[in-house]
């Protein structure tokens, strides 16, 4: 009885060490996956790898070394365009396939705006904190009568200036001409239409 006690402990210890050592193989090859995929992380696909020629022309033309965050297609009137945001708040474009430029934006300061403008904005948004200034200046428009549209550029390039405001937890953009006429009245994002 006694060797059986034996037998059954002996191979209770190597059953143990068995799984010890499986498991910590285990643990390793886990480990050895874990360092591959590290290293092996696929990079995701740049903004720039997607767009024509003709916008990432635009872009190096009028908005050299901008690094890009983000883009987004939109159709209108049949024109397909691309709004472009870049990173380090070097600002936005919108280009159409073809690469004509409909604006440009670019973050400003308030002693950027034109007297007028900022005026306006001033008086609009009362006590709220400015929390972004924007320049839109707008090389071109899409004109959407007929059945499709086309772009039309201006002769002389219009700007814009836009105000993102916060007061009480809500955040609000207003939009003025360089006279201070508002383009688009002051309108919070909590805001019930």
């Amino acid at each position: 009885m006694k060797c059986n006690n034996w037998l059954f402990m002996g191979f209770i210890i190597l059953l143990v060490l068995g799984l010890t050592v499986s498991t910590g193989c285990t643990k390793k090859e886990g480990k050895e996956e874990a360092e591959k995929l590290e290293v092996e992380e696929p990079k995701a696909a740049t903004p720039e790898m997607e767009l024509p020629a003709a916008v990432m022309d635009a872009i190096n033309t009028h908005v050299p070394d901008a690094e890009i965050d983000k883009v987004e297609v939109a159709e209108e009137a049949g024109i397909t365009f691309y709004d472009i945001e870049f990173k380090a708040n070097r600002g936005e474009i919108e280009v159409t396939e073809d690469g004509t430029i409909i604006d440009i934006v670019t973050i400003i300061t308030m002693e950027e705006l034109p007297e007028a403008a900022a005026q306006a904005i001033k008086d609009a948004i009362e006590d709220a904190t400015i929390l972004r200034l924007e320049k839109s200046e707008i090389f071109s428009e899409i004109d959407t009568e007929g059945e499709t549209g086309t772009v039309i550029k201006l002769d002389t390039h219009r700007f814009m200036y836009e105000a993102e405001v916060e007061k009480d937890g809500r955040t609000g953009e207003i939009t003025v001409d360089a006279d201070g006429n508002i383009i688009e009245p002051l309108k919070w994002d909590q805001e019930e239409i």
